[in-house]
């Protein structure tokens, strides 16, 4: 039995000393932005800005030090990348949300992403403000583009890579309840 054990265990480390090497292999598009949104009102958001879209303004924000405009932004976006995994059929894809905000934020230094993650938690403890924005999205018409930058983002479906029968407004809906905008 101890021998088994140590057979077995120096094939493990054997095997994971060949496999240090990790290759990325991404596809064209891959969280892409295709019309990146400067640093704007996330009461100007419309239906045709992908997530992709929004997280490349609210990374303008941060970069201009409006943290709470950036904060605001990625409500918007959390709320459309949402939408979008209940309606793209690759569920590789559905991680696209936290590896878009990772892209845009990720190289922020310290101090700023902590600022923006401060905003964040003062837009949620502020009724007026985030009211004024969930009536805004729940009001809003449900995003209309094609969510290319998930589908680039997953490992691919064959077929047709949306759901069909698709219920838009069910899906939008369920976006509010996921950032909070359905009391």
């Amino acid at each position: 039995m101890k021998k088994r054990l140590l057979v077995l265990s120096l094939s493990v480390v054997a095997c994971s000393a060949h496999s240090n090497q990790v290759t990325n292999y991404e596809q064209a598009g891959n969280l892409a932005a295709t019309n990146p949104l400067t640093c704007v009102s996330a009461t100007s958001v419309g239906p045709k800005s992908s997530a992709a879209d929004i997280a490349a303004g609210a990374r303008e924000c941060a970069d201009q030090s409006n943290y709470n405009q950036a904060a605001e932004l990625i409500m918007v976006a959390s709320a459309y990348a949402h939408f979008d995994t209940q309606r793209v059929v690759d569920n590789t894809s559905h991680g696209a949300l936290t590896a878009l905000f990772g892209k845009e934020f990720g190289s922020l230094p310290e101090t700023e992403k902590h600022a923006v993650f401060s905003s964040i938690e003062a837009l949620d403890k502020n009724p007026t403000r985030k009211g004024e924005l969930c009536s805004f999205l729940v009001s809003a018409q449900p995003p209309s583009y094609f969510p290319d930058y998930m589908i680039a983002h997953g490992m691919g479906v064959t077929g047709e890579p949306l759901m069909q029968n698709f219920d838009a407004d069910d899906a939008w809906a369920r976006s509010m309840s996921f950032i909070k905008c359905d009391s």
